[in-house]
């Protein structure tokens, strides 16, 4: 490989990586979360009986023009559903983003425990 062939290669991954990014954020730690009406009088939560879930919920922008902004509620209804439950234990939350050259993602994702516990009547 010449001296010119390799400048151009590696001024291409340069510019790569400059295009095509992404970061990902911690945004919370959560004891427990849910969307749900739960009665939790008397009630035993006892996280080895569940599994651990992910959520997500993505919007995109194209040339700077949001089509939406991601919603964390989406994002627990989507993790309890996968695991079949009603309330989500040491659950955590990112925001990850990844920018493209027209466009970019933006996430947020969720996951934790994933518990059934009975529901409260409507009365």
């Amino acid at each position: 490989m010449t001296l010119s062939n390799k400048h151009f290669l590696a001024t291409t991954l340069c510019l790569l990586s400059l295009i095509i990014t992404g970061c990902s954020t911690r945004v919370a730690d959560l004891t427990l979360v849910s969307t749900k009406n739960i009665d939790l009088m008397n009630t035993q939560l006892d996280s080895r009986q569940g599994r651990r879930q992910k959520g997500e919920d993505c919007k995109f922008s194209l040339l700077g023009i949001p089509f939406g902004l991601p919603n964390l509620e989406e994002a627990v209804d989507r993790a309890l559903e996968a695991g079949g439950g009603n309330i989500m234990v040491d659950q955590v939350t990112e925001i990850k983003q990844t920018w493209l050259v027209i466009g970019s993602q933006e996430c947020i994702v969720v996951e934790g425990t994933v518990l059934n516990i009975p529901e409260v009547s409507s009365r």
